[in-house]
């Protein structure tokens, strides 16, 4: 089987949880209090608002990647207790097809969120936003969460939903300090920060200075999916499930 027809396979798997509603009711009520924010506050400065409105996200995605990734796990494991992934040739196929669609499923997300912010503050007429950034920005928070989908897939198969929801709010929590202090060196290279990172780079001019950085943190993402897909072509489940 091809891998569009895997990833199209599992979000038809999807159809009837609350996993569609997740990925367009959240995004738009974020838009909707994004937009309130910036009108409301208009007397602030713009760079100020949209670093906030982009912090916010940075910081939120973590989390509703570990409740999404985790809740898509435990379906797989209540469902045939991962005979579906387990018993078949080629696993990190599967694997694969699975991390894509859910990845998709968060860029879709982000895309609606800014999308319906750009016509929600468009239709407001004002010339306050400043949209150079805003639009360097989308990418990086896109870049930055590919490796948090892939450790939290690593966590919902190892350890289930309480580990990954554990790690995620740990990940927020982290990503609120992060906004607050700008990293240097190696710290640059912790995953959870990349998103905040990229932000900072686009809003302090830096982005072009550092690209050599970002350059390895984009092959760091890769080879962290690439290892997870090698971990579980040797994964017999958890012992529990045994």
């Amino acid at each position: 089987m091809g891998m569009t027809a895997l990833i199209r396979a599992d979000f038809i798997k999807q159809r009837h949880t609350s996993y569609f509603g997740i990925h367009t009711v959240i995004p738009t009520v974020g838009a909707i209090l994004s937009v309130s924010y910036f009108l409301l506050y208009q007397n602030v400065d713009g760079l100020k608002r949209l670093r906030l409105l982009l912090e916010l996200t940075a910081m939120v995605f973590p989390l509703l990647i570990s409740m999404i990734v985790g809740l898509n796990i435990t379906q797989e494991e209540r469902a045939s207790h991962f005979q579906s992934l387990l018993a078949v040739p080629d696993r990190r196929k599967i694997l694969l097809a699975k991390f894509a669609a859910l990845y998709l499923s968060g860029i879709f997300s982000l895309a609606l969120l800014f999308a319906l912010f750009a016509i929600g503050a468009g239709m407001s007429r004002t010339e306050m936003i400043p949209w150079g950034p805003l639009i360097q920005s989308v990418p990086g928070l896109a870049m930055g969460s590919f490796v948090i989908y892939a450790l939290h897939l690593f966590l919902s198969l190892k350890f289930g939903l309480g580990v990954s929801l554990f790690w995620g709010v740990f990940e927020c929590l982290q990503c609120v300090l992060y906004s607050n202090i700008e990293l240097h060196g190696l710290w640059r290279y912790i995953p959870f920060s990349w998103s905040v990172n990229w932000v900072h780079d686009v809003l302090n001019g830096k982005l072009a200075a550092n690209a050599v950085q970002w350059i390895i943190i984009a092959a760091l993402s890769v080879g962290s999916l690439f290892a997870i897909l090698h971990w579980f072509s040797r994964w017999e489940g958890r012992k529990n499930d045994e």
